[in-house]
């Protein structure tokens, strides 16, 4: 069962800590789209400082949120990504020892994809970082993101990875939520 809690920007890092110190593997942090960057980059910071990982990028390509992170100081070493979006709109295919490629949001193509990123990363301390729930409900269905949410948060677990999983305030229906909020152990809504 998961526990929501609120938070503002200026708490987020310390809900977060806490939800890891409690024990929580997958979260699910909602924030309204005018801050969807910043936290995204916030949360992203905070987990490289402590861990290696996957960024699931299906807003963004690649290319601009690895010039995003490094303006934000963000250590791209420490990441693998996956993109949705380049492909998609036929740009340029960069750092392929850093970027996995597909097509589109597809759940199949994503599962695929991060079980092969889930795979790069050795580290003890290791987490994924899926940027956004609401996007891939604009590709398929509800019932489809679910079962895709369902099996990323089960291989998170047995992997023995921690799992951030966002999305924006207001743009999946509150009953989707609530089915989300069963496979994760804390919802962080931001203010």
């Amino acid at each position: 069962m998961s526990e929501e809690t609120t938070a503002t920007s200026t708490n987020l890092i310390e809900e977060l800590e806490s939800a890891i110190a409690s024990g929580a593997e997958v979260i699910l942090i909602k924030a309204p789209a005018k801050k969807y960057l910043n936290v995204s980059l916030e949360i992203t910071k905070y987990l490289c400082q402590k861990a290696e990982g996957i960024y699931v990028t299906l807003n963004r390509p690649y290319a601009s949120m690895k010039k995003i992170m490094q303006k934000e100081g963000i250590d791209l070493n420490k990441l693998i990504f996956i993109d949705s979006i380049t492909r998609q709109t036929g740009g340029e295919e960069i750092d392929t020892d850093r970027c996995i490629y597909i097509n589109s949001p597809d759940p199949t193509l994503m599962q695929v994809s991060i079980e092969r990123a889930m795979d790069l990363i050795r580290t003890e301390n290791r987490f994924i970082y899926l940027d956004s729930l609401s996007t891939i409900s604009l590709y398929k269905s509800f019932e489809t993101l679910l079962k895709f949410i369902r099996y990323i948060t089960a291989k998170i677990r047995v992997k023995g990875f921690f799992g951030a999983l966002f999305s924006v305030e207001k743009e999946l229906d509150e009953t989707y939520y609530s089915q989300l909020a069963l496979m994760v152990d804390e919802v962080i809504e931001i203010d």
